[in-house]
């Protein structure tokens, strides 16, 4: 997935500007390790200087002040999460809570739609389409990433041992 994106540069644009994924951004703020010594591999960051990692496949996000979670199995997985709950940021903090997760869900997308980003509806069809993510239902994302969030084993890990708060 990773080469489609670099292979397709619009994607590779949107992804960046609108969904705040850039494949470009490969440096986190500070050396990490999994508790569990496995893989660790960053694909991509973001514009708060946090950090996405495929984890032998579970794509965990790590950011700059410290809290880290899985985000989905896989990158395509997370990609259909990214693209279809932009906001997700802003989503987690309201997890395991379903009924949160979609309120906050809810206001903070109406609210990215209306004063930052009005196209952010075609933007999402326009990226899917490029990458060949899967139409996914909102209720469904928000569900996988409780899932993924509350399932996970993984621990991140700073360079003196220090382990991550969890998202």
């Amino acid at each position: 997935m990773i080469d489609r994106i670099r292979n397709n540069p619009r994607a590779a644009e949107l992804l960046a500007d609108v969904f705040d994924f850039d494949i470009t951004r490969l440096d986190p703020v500070e050396p990490v390790r999994l508790a569990s010594g496995g893989d660790l591999t960053p694909i991509a960051g973001d514009a708060s200087g946090g950090t996405f990692f495929d984890c032998g496949g579970p794509v965990l996000y790590a950011s700059s002040e410290g809290s880290a979670g899985v985000l989905a199995p896989d990158l395509t997985a997370a990609l259909e999460l990214i693209v279809g709950i932009p906001t997700w940021h802003d989503v987690v903090g309201s997890a395991p809570d379903l009924d949160a997760m979609r309120e906050a869900f809810t206001s903070s997308y109406a609210e990215l739609k209306d004063e930052f980003e009005p196209e952010i509806d075609a933007h999402r069809a326009e990226v899917a389409a490029e990458l060949g993510l899967a139409d996914v239902p909102a209720d469904e994302l928000l569900a996988r990433l409780r899932t993924s969030l509350t399932d996970s084993d993984l621990v991140l890990l700073n360079e003196e041992g220090d382990a991550f708060d969890r998202l």
